[in-house]
């Protein structure tokens, strides 16, 4: 189990899940930075069941999108400190997600399996949880 970050938000997420998940197979929906407001990396998680399909297929189950909300870059103070982010692409899906605190805020680490991999610092971070599969 990965360890749960201390974000406002994080709650709602093991609220929805029961856990904080792994974001194994969850795919990266969208990456939007913006240098004066709030810049945001949606995520369409899912539970994976034992059940299987009629087509051979798991179940899953509890989807929603979680979305990670980096601060902006305020005038007296900066916001993103770092990024890196390789491969975006049609699909985008992830092995695993971390959150790390560092001296200066927050890391988020997509860790890809297809298509985007990466990393972005923030000073701020706060998570928001939609439940229900994307549009």
């Amino acid at each position: 189990m990965f360890e749960v970050p201390e974000v406002p938000g994080a709650a709602d997420v093991i609220t929805w899940f029961g856990y904080w998940p792994t974001f194994h197979d969850s795919e990266v929906l969208s990456i939007l930075l913006d240098r004066t407001a709030e810049s945001r990396i949606a995520i369409h998680v899912f539970e994976t069941t034992p059940d299987v399909d009629s087509r051979g297929r798991y179940v899953r189950a509890k989807h929603a999108v979680v979305t990670f909300c980096l601060e902006g870059f305020p005038q007296d103070q900066q916001g993103i400190t770092n990024t890196r982010v390789e491969f975006f692409n049609h699909q985008n899906v992830l092995d695993s997600v971390t959150v790390n605190r560092t001296p200066e805020g927050y890391e988020l680490v997509l860790d890809g399996i297809y298509g985007v991999d990466g990393s972005i610092r923030s000073k701020q971070m706060s998570i928001k949880l939609e439940p229900g599969a994307p549009r």
